[in-house]
């Protein structure tokens, strides 16, 4: 029973890490219209997350790694912040098109297509999981939940 409360929590915490997400793209397409640049705008937000990791860091860190742990890190480890620009600079120039319903349920799809390939596959070092009807199913349905919406505008 612990479990399952524990659970809901993180559930809970992811939940508003959707609903800070689904904020981000707005307020950044609003800095690239002020700067009349997306990129700009991105640096700005990105450098936002700097500062509050760095301050975090400050805090949190105990000790730093050594050159031969960093030297034995595999080499996808490197690419989340290429991963996190691609989608501030990509979310920018959608949500203005779409948006933000639009842009973050055809987000959440491509998560969920992603996290089954890492799942299936055992991508990123988690572990192997089988795909089944169900979880194919529920891509269907919120890639149809998107395009329904955009198309009822």
């Amino acid at each position: 029973m612990t479990d399952i409360f524990a659970k809901a929590g993180w559930i809970a915490v992811a939940v508003l890490m959707g609903l800070l997400l689904t904020w981000q793209s707005p307020v950044n397409a609003e800095a690239a219209r002020r700067f009349g640049s997306p990129v700009l705008a991105g640096i700005l937000s990105i450098s936002g997350s700097l500062l509050l990791l760095a301050l975090f860091a400050l805090f949190t860190v105990r000790s730093l790694p050594t050159a031969a742990s960093l030297a034995g890190m595999p080499w996808w480890a490197w690419i989340g912040g290429i991963t996190g620009a691609v989608f501030i600079i990509g979310a920018i120039f959608v949500v203005q098109r779409t948006g933000n319903f639009v842009l973050v349920a055809s987000v959440i799809a491509g998560q969920m297509i992603g996290a089954l390939a890492a799942d299936k596959f055992g991508l990123w070092g988690l572990p192997q999981l089988e795909i089944n009807a169900t979880k194919i199913a529920a891509v269907g349905l919120v890639l149809a939940g998107a395009l329904v919406f955009h198309l009822s505008e």
